[in-house]
């Protein structure tokens, strides 16, 4: 408002009134120039890009830009932060904010001048209670919310994560704060913060940039330089598995994967780049390291692990063989799951990594909304394929037959030596395979889980149900039930976190302790199995197999997995961290045969029963420090830590009993009259220093060094030590100006390298000590002691070197990626028990065998992302590996008993096999090339040809030629598919390598092998009822070596739909309104068909067993 004063002086005053007018706008147009010049100055735009730089260079850089002076105390500043910081086109304060952040400094402006001061304590307080409030949500790309989403405050370590409803609230205390957004398989995003944001997420199909867990730290797949692979809780979850390790079929380059059998529980064995270690009578197990959480995890079988050594027994297994511990983790429960390979990745773990590491992450909590997650499921197996066996009518032909060929006793059959000729119906038949085996397995599921909380403190709570039937007669199965808890806290200023998780969980397998496939396969096929009165029939020499089905196992398990981790940041980069874990694993089992169940022909008393208890304690703890800091153009970090491992194995007892009165009292042992009972201890520590650095030059040359040194109680006081260590390398040379964005379909590559030596340890324990058993003998009124085990306190480590090369290369924006690796691993100093002369009193004794087994092999691993629409995406994964095994050396091998085992230059499982050259003329029986030329090929029985020590060549060999998977993931809208299939390229050994008898024989057999054995020449010679010994030994003695031959071996190669996942969420409308609320119908199938020439059960497990079998599931989970 102006205001106008009168003329008091008198006179006219037009030009005083205008030159007042004029020297007002005059005045307001200085003001507004002046005003509009320090405007344009704090807006005037900076930009600046520099890494590791110090604070005053960037003040140069601002007054250069702006003329804006500093001013400073020096002191206060050697003691900032060099900073890494990309502006473009901001403004001042801006800039001074992004380049003061995280530092205790703060700023002022006055007239031209930035005052450079620390913050005060008032500053602080303010800066405290002056935050922004964020309220956002995030979406898809369709639109839809994403869940999970990292949304973080750029500078700061407070995060939070999204709701189910793509929700998150977050505070901030800049004054111009930037959000970043990360989620896995999706770009990152960087914005700034307002009070309410709404962010859309773009798909990126890159994955080089996700976190990867490695030992003892983590990296990302663009920095990695070691050799590993790994699949998601995602991946697990589209299968319907028991065994958490059935989800890494066909999705893993280098690792095998092989399902024993069909059963429930049945042990799963897993080999990572083929087999490095020999053993006695064939190769070694070679079974990784497994680490769930941090904690070692048992890897042999849970009814061999309190045995003092491998030598000594076991609990009885079941039907499915040894009893895997890994059945008692839940797979609904797993994160993921990484498989480390080469040297640069196994190294840091030691002697327990030499066969390779399998780390497996569990599920934790997180910040956001507290969601509760129910998963239900149900479904049914059964068995897809059965052998078709001999019909009655050929089957009575072949046995007449027979007994017209041997015209010497017993040429007449009888009621005892042929009661299916004479006593059984002469037209019954069974098809015992669908009867003992064709049942369906109803398989039922409940998981649930609870999570939720905040940046401070989050949790992840689960429980878990699984009822799975049996394909046998009965109501045998395998029941499971288990529980989780996950807690994570962190200090307000996240400089102290904490991590307590605990895994429990109990089953409880009534499954046979026999296979009913051998008796399915082989019965004859109109033997009867009951009696007129309904009683079991044992008549001949054969066994009724349902007998076994009177027998109980009751075999009980539980196994408690916990571990607590603390972490403290001491110095800006400095960290301390201890890890403590602990685990029990128990087996508690009662067998009991009833004398109903046994066959009275062969004379049993009474019944029988087995009462066995074995358990495992382990206990670690592991104190780590790690140090980070810039240096040059680059980041340093180290790792220093040491770990000490105690695992006491027990058997309280392992009781045989026998002599009871009646079958009432099996379970009672002190009803018995003949009672044996073993019992066992073994203790087993292991303590070792630890190290790594790992230099990143600008995220374009990565050099990582790994060393340990182990002490293991395994070996005696000369050799307690041993030192590994490995190096690895890699250039991303993607990043050289020479490439780096100068071709647009080219978006990464990267050669990485390394090298090292690997211990193990993998032998029993107390080898180098002297040990005595009672002799059964008493002097002097004490039972005397008997030395049953030669000391050598002088052997080794056993070594495994390893050297890989690999290459990773991504294209078109990396939408198309591709890993290869190259490697050879030589393992040397084989740990053995070597065998020695009767005349001892020892059968041997532990010992370092000078041989060197070599694994070299190629792996390709490719993934696409094809197809990516608003409404539709379709990716791709493709995996294909070879591995040549070979024993490389063996200085001496003919002086040792390893001489009839194995051949130097081929692999250590090997087929050795006659080979079959066509129909004696005169014997009109097969024959067989005599490469030894001593006439005929049983003198010897034993030996190779390659080394003229006998008749057996090589033929080939058990390990795949090559093996790989094909994944593909289509989405359309809310509907989503899955789908993989595996495939293996082998040679196998056919049913007539698990046909023991020649046709004519009192057994059953394949129809194919016999009509192709009949096919070889006249039925006059060839079928015979007689065995060795006997006058038809020369028949059976030429099928026995007919099943010895190549004439057995077989392409088992296959192509399996491993498996079949599709699920449709249901749209929200439908639902609950309630924000994050879901709900996803689903349904599954496992091993829905093979392609393969193999023509017996399965050939993944081949010979004579219950397969794998076929699972179709259908479920609901519940998100709210």
């Amino acid at each position: 408002m102006y205001k106008f004063y009168p003329n008091k002086l008198g006179g006219s005053s037009g030009h005083i009134q205008k030159f007042m007018l004029i020297m007002r706008v005059i005045t307001f147009l200085l003001l507004a120039v002046m005003m509009q010049v320090s405007a344009t100055t704090l807006a005037q735009k900076i930009t600046i890009n520099q890494k590791n730089v110090k604070l005053t260079d960037i003040f140069k850089s601002i007054r250069n830009q702006t003329g804006y002076d500093f001013i400073y105390d020096q002191d206060l500043l050697a003691r900032s932060i060099p900073v890494n910081i990309n502006l473009k086109n901001v403004e001042l304060k801006e800039a001074l904010q992004r380049m003061l952040a995280g530092q205790s400094l703060t700023y002022t402006i006055e007239n031209k001048t930035v005052v450079i001061r620390e913050k005060s304590f008032l500053d602080k307080v303010t800066e405290y209670f002056d935050n922004i409030t964020v309220t956002g949500t995030v979406l898809d790309e369709q639109g839809q919310p994403l869940p999970g989403v990292v949304v973080k405050v750029k500078g700061t370590n407070r995060t939070t994560i999204t709701g189910n409803g793509g929700k998150f609230y977050i505070s901030a205390s800049d004054e111009n704060p930037t959000l970043i957004l990360s989620y896995v398989g999706y770009k990152t995003v960087e914005i700034t913060a307002i009070p309410t944001l709404t962010v859309t997420m773009v798909l990126d199909p890159a994955k080089l940039d996700e976190v990867m867990i490695i030992g003892y730290g983590t990296t990302t797949r663009r920095l990695s330089t070691g050799s590993q692979v790994g699949i998601s809780a995602k991946d697990i979850g589209n299968q319907p598995t028991t065994n958490v390790l059935q989800a890494m079929q066909g999705r893993m380059a280098g690792v095998t994967v092989t399902q024993t059998n069909g059963l429930p529980g049945a042990g799963i064995n897993v080999q990572i780049r083929g087999a490095n270690a020999i053993g006695l009578n064939g190769v070694k197990a070679n079974r990784p390291l497994y680490i769930i959480d941090g904690v070692p995890f048992l890897s042999e079988p849970i009814n061999t692990a309190a045995f003092a050594s491998s030598q000594s027994g076991s609990a009885l297994p079941s039907a499915e063989g040894s009893t895997s511990p890994m059945n008692s983790i839940n797979p609904s429960d797993i994160e993921s799951i990484e498989v480390l390979k080469d040297a640069d990745a196994t190294a840091i773990y030691g002697s327990r990594g030499a066969n390779g590491v399998v780390l497996i992450t569990t599920k934790k909590g997180k910040p956001g909304r507290t969601k509760f997650n129910l998963n239900a499921s149900s479904g049914i197996s059964n068995v897809s394929h059965f052998v078709e066996t001999v019909g009655t009518e050929q089957y009575l032909a072949l046995r007449r037959k027979a007994f017209a060929n041997n015209t010497t006793n017993p040429a007449t059959p009888s009621v005892t030596t042929a009661p299916d000729l004479l006593v059984w119906d002469q037209n019954g038949y069974t098809d015992f395979q669908r009867y003992m085996l064709g049942n369906t397995a109803h398989t039922n599921d409940v998981n649930a889980s609870l999570s939720g909380g905040d940046s401070n403190t989050n949790f992840f709570v689960s429980g878990t149900y699984h009822k799975e039937g049996n394909v046998f007669p009965g109501e045998q199965g395998y029941q499971r039930g288990g529980a989780k808890v996950n807690l994570n806290h962190s200090s307000f200023d996240q400089r102290f976190n904490l991590s307590l998780n605990a895994i429990y969980s109990t089953d409880k397998n009534t499954i046979s302790t026999t296979d009913l496939a051998t008796w399915a396969y082989s019965l004859p096929p109109n033997f009867p199995l009951y009696k007129a009165d309904g009683s079991l029939n044992w008549d001949g020499s054969i066994s009724n197999p349902l007998g076994y089905l009177n027998q109980t196992n009751d075999n009980r398990s539980s196994n408690l997995l916990t571990n607590l981790a603390m972490k403290y940041n001491i110095l800006k980069g400095l960290d301390f961290k201890v890890s403590l874990g602990y685990s029990k694993t128990d087996l508690n089992q009662i067998v009991t045969r009833p004398l109903t169940s046994l066959n009275p022909n062969l004379s049993p008393t009474s019944g029988t029963a087995n009462y066995t208890y074995n358990y495992t304690n382990n206990y670690i703890a592991e104190p780590q420090a790690t140090y980070t800091r810039k240096i040059w153009k680059g980041t340093l970090n180290a790792l220093v830590g040491s770990t000490y491992q105690f695992k006491q194995s027990k058997l309280p007892y392992s009781t045989n009993a026998s002599g009871f009165l009646s079958d009432d009292f099996l379970r009672t042992v002190t009803a018995a009259s003949i009672v044996t009972t073993t019992s066992s201890s073994v203790d087993y520590k292991y303590a070792s220093l630890f190290g790594r650095i790992n230099y990143n030059l600008a995220d374009k040359y990565i050099l990582n060094v790994n060393f340990r040194r182990d002490g293991s109680s395994r070996f005696g006081p000369n050799n307690k030590y041993g030192n590994f260590g490995s190096i690895g390398a890699a250039w991303v040379f993607s990043e050289e100006s020479l490439l780096k964005d100068k071709l647009s379909w080219f978006s990464f590559g990267k050669l990485r390298g390394s090298y090292g030596v690997i211990g193990s340890d993998d032998i029993d324990n107390y080898g180098y000590l002297d040990t005595y058993t009672t002799s059964g003998y008493v002097y002097a009124g004490s039972t005397g002691l008997n030395p049953s085990r030669l000391p050598n306190p002088d052997y080794k480590w056993e070594e495994t070197k390893k050297l890989d090369i690999g290459l990773d290369l991504a294209f078109f924006n990396d939408r198309l990626s591709l890993s290869g690796s190259y490697y050879r691993n030589r393992t040397s100093n084989q740990l053995i028990n070597l065998t020695t002369s009767a005349q001892t009193g020892f059968t041997g004794y532990q010992s370092n065998l000078p041989a060197t087994v070599q694994n070299s092999g190629w792996e390709l691993s490719l993934t696409s992302t094809n197809i990516r629409k608003k409404d539709f995406s379709w990716t791709s994964s493709f995996n294909i590996s070879q591995n040549r095994n070979k024993l490389l050396s063996f200085p001496d091998i003919e002086k040792s008993s390893y001489y009839t085992t194995y051949v130097v230059g081929n692999p250590i499982s090997s087929f050795y096999l006659f080979e079959y050259a066509g129909i004696n003329p005169l014997t009109n029986l097969p024959s067989f090339t005599d490469f030894n030329g001593v006439g005929g090929v049983n003198n010897p029985t034993t030996g190779f040809a390659a080394t003229g020590r006998g008749d057996r060549y090589f033929a080939g060999t058990s390990y795949p030629k090559f093996f790989g998977g094909l994944t593909n993931s289509l989405s359309y809208k809310k509907i989503t598919l899955d789908f993989t299939f595996q495939f293996v390229k082998q040679k196998g050994r056919s049913l007539l390598a698990s046909s023991f008898y020649p046709p004519g024989y009192f057994s059953n057999a394949a129809l194919s092998v016999v009509n192709d054995y009949l096919a070889l020449g006249s039925q006059d010679y060839l079928v015979s009822a007689g065995t060795r010994g006997t006058a038809g030994s020369a028949a059976f003695l030429a099928y026995s070596n007919y099943t010895s031959s190549d004439a057995s071996l077989v392409d088992a190669s296959f192509i399996r739909m491993k498996n079949v996942s599709l699920s449709y969420i249901l749209p929200t409308k439908w639902i609950s309104k309630k924000e994050g609320a879901s709900i996803r119908v689903y349904a599954q199938g496992q091993n829905l068909f093979t392609i393969t020439n193999y023509d017996g059960f399965d050939p993944e497990s081949q010979g004579v067993a219950t397969p794998p079998l076929r699972t179709v599931i259908a479920g609901l989970q519940f998100t709210f």
